[in-house]
């Protein structure tokens, strides 16, 4: 009897391990025909949206290669690409605001996709600044590298000596103008006035802003213009000059005899910039304060002064534009 029990004993114990080895094969079973479901589906949501892109780490290894640079440019302006990008029909990579366009030059843009792999490309795509040679060494954007030269403080400017061919960012000007030219540099503080002789033709006082390292020449230019008196005009020392937001400051300019201050000249303007490419500032491409015959020579024989203080502008504010606003415009 107890032979017996324990054979019955053995046979459920058994009987229950079996059970949950078949549950776990079932189970296991199961796990794995969830997974290829999992990949059935990935693989067709790839078929409808295109391949994944892998995001590039920021720590990833960098290599330079060369590339063809019309892959980067948009077909319809020519313009860099910058994302989004897209392709049409036949094949042609525009840019977001060209997609209208496009359709008067292919026949066949009437859908467009989007390339988010374009995307990763040309927002990843890098080059060395073409300021290099003259201390930048910033790598930047593709697309973004029209607008980091017009801004780049290495960018160079040139010299204003006739016979001297020196071309340098503005830091290397500064140092040429103090070792190779008999030109003062005075320091000064912006939104306080400075004290200086008034600058022979032809000559100029190198200024330089304590806090942002901006360097300003205050010239004579010769010939002036004004008959025997003199003019004094005042520039920044900047590459792209012509650049609508260059006028980053405005100056001052005063003159008079120490011992006569009833006899005073005064003008107060932005400060023009200039890569002095073309050599010193011109005083007719300019404001410029005109000092009369009667201050250069004082019958007391003292020097005239020439005070100057500069300041920095207050940057324009720009309205905001509402969607009502924009339309009332294209209706005028």
């Amino acid at each position: 009897m107890a032979e017996q029990n324990k054979r019955s004993s053995s046979a459920a114990e058994n009987g229950h391990a079996g059970g949950k080895k078949a549950r776990a094969n079932v189970e296991v079973k199961q796990e794995e025909e969830e997974a290829e479901e999992g990949e059935m589906s990935q693989e067709e949501e790839s078929a409808k949206t295109g391949p994944l892109v892998v995001a590039t780490a920021m720590d990833d290894p960098q290599i330079d290669v060369r590339i063809a640079v019309g892959l980067l440019h948009c077909h319809a302006c020519l313009l860099p690409l910058k994302p989004p990008v897209f392709k049409c029909e036949a094949a042609h990579v525009v840019c977001s605001g060209c997609r209208g366009n496009h359709g008067q030059l292919c026949r066949r843009a009437a859908a467009y996709a989007h390339c988010a792999e374009l995307d990763a490309i040309v927002g990843a795509a890098k080059v060395a600044c073409a300021h290099a040679p003259y201390g930048c060494d910033s790598y930047v954007v593709y697309g973004a590298a029209a607008e980091h030269q017009r801004a780049c403080p290495c960018a160079p400017c040139s010299c204003p000596d006739p016979g001297c061919g020196f071309r340098g960012s503005p830091a290397a000007l500064l140092g040429h103008f103090a070792t190779d030219h008999p030109w003062s540099v005075t320091q000064i503080s912006y939104a306080k006035p400075c004290r200086l002789a008034v600058p022979l033709p032809r000559r100029c006082h190198v200024l330089v802003g304590e806090d942002d390292r901006a360097m300003f020449l205050v010239v004579s230019p010769s010939p002036c213009g004004v008959g025997v008196g003199a003019a004094v005009c005042v520039a920044c020392v900047r590459a792209n000059g012509d650049d609508a937001a260059a006028a980053q400051y405005k100056c001052k300019l005063w003159v008079e005899v120490p011992t006569n201050s009833d006899n005073m000249v005064m003008m107060t303007s932005k400060v023009r910039s200039s890569d002095l490419s073309g050599g010193f500032p011109a005083a007719e491409q300019g404001m410029f304060l005109v000092v009369p015959p009667e201050l250069l020579h004082e019958v007391s024989g003292e020097t005239p002064i020439l005070s100057i203080r500069i300041d920095r502008a207050a940057p324009a504010i720009a309205k905001p534009t509402t969607p009502r606003a924009r339309s009332l415009r294209r209706l005028q």
